[in-house]
């Protein structure tokens, strides 16, 4: 892997976890779970009612 390469890949990975961070919002680690379970869920009934 030249310079250029693992450059590129740190600044790819860099910015996919500053939008991870803005999506997480003001919430600790502990209280994740709180609102990622019920998104979770309603992501896949989403999923499984869109061809109706």
């Amino acid at each position: 892997m030249s310079n250029a390469d693992h450059s590129n890949h740190q600044e790819l990975a860099g910015f996919i976890w500053s939008i991870a961070d803005k999506l997480r919002g003001p919430y600790r680690p502990p209280q994740y779970r709180r609102v990622m379970l019920p998104l979770i869920v309603l992501r896949r009934l989403d999923a499984v009612l869109a061809p109706t």
